[in-house]
């Protein structure tokens, strides 16, 4: 059921926006204390250190994780190709830089969480 659910985010998100955009939360927490510390930060910032497509998304998970069987069969109908990115060139321009800038960086984190508090098994 939680699969289902997050195959029908992911879905969503995409065709409203064009891409999935994605941040580690580590990178999330630290940009949220960059711009409260920084005396020249004004107004919004967006924070997306990677921008990918549910389909590239699936069959990265498929390849990097083949035992939890991920169905990338399941976005076909979806572009390939992001039709939108979010871009963070306001942040990056005020001096925040990412640590984790790739699918993998974010993914390993999740997953060993997943496996560490049991929700995904070993």
């Amino acid at each position: 059921m939680i699969e289902r659910s997050a195959a029908v985010m992911l879905e969503h998100i995409q065709r409203a926006s064009g891409a999935v955009s994605m941040v580690h939360v580590d990178d999330l927490c630290r940009a949220e204390l960059f711009v409260a510390e920084e005396e020249a930060a004004s107004g919004r910032y967006i924070v997306s250190s990677v921008n990918a497509t549910a389909v590239e998304l699936a069959r990265f998970l498929a390849a990097k994780y083949p035992q939890y069987n991920v169905d990338t069969d399941r976005f076909r109908d979806l572009p390939e190709m992001p039709r939108v990115c979010v871009s963070s060139a306001k942040l990056v321009k005020a001096g925040f830089e990412y640590k984790y800038k790739t699918l993998d960086e974010i993914y390993d984190n999740v997953v060993e969480y997943g496996r560490a508090t049991g929700i995904l098994p070993h």
